[in-house]
């Protein structure tokens, strides 16, 4: 899990909790910002049943996308008991994604997120670098 945490930094926030994150591209940014919300939710101890889904968001714009996706992640984890540890993410047109998500059954050992919002919501991408800032409700 280690090197998940190398693609984002959490940010100071008053009440709740801000990180930033990034990727070469808008799809490994995607997926970098899914593995920071299972790291800061704080991952058990691998050994629960092994879970894999598809999972396919449209949204009309990349930050919808980015806020939509994440929510979704969280609703799935919460709703089946699971926690997701690898997410090879597929744009399908500039706002729309398809992804397989990877992990196990299990809780967070942390924190509950409950959701990203579109609070103070930035998303950048140029020249091989995209960036964004997302504030969660913990």
């Amino acid at each position: 899990m280690s090197a998940m945490s190398c693609f984002f930094r959490e940010l100071e926030h008053t009440a709740d909790l801000a990180i930033e994150v990034w990727g070469e591209d808008f799809a490994s940014l995607l997926a970098h910002a899914a593995e920071a919300v299972f790291v800061l939710e704080g991952l058990p101890e691998a050994g629960g049943e092994r879970v894999v889904h598809e999972v396919t968001v449209h949204a009309p714009d990349r930050e919808t996308l980015l806020v939509d996706w994440l929510n979704e992640l969280l609703f799935l984890s919460e709703t089946l008991g699971e926690m997701y540890t690898a997410f090879t993410v597929r744009l399908t047109g500039d706002s729309a994604l398809a992804a397989t998500v990877e992990g196990h059954r299990g809780h967070p050992t942390k924190r509950r997120i409950k959701a990203a919002t579109f609070y103070d919501l930035r998303v950048a991408c140029d020249e091989g670098r995209c960036v964004a800032r997302v504030v969660f409700d913990v």
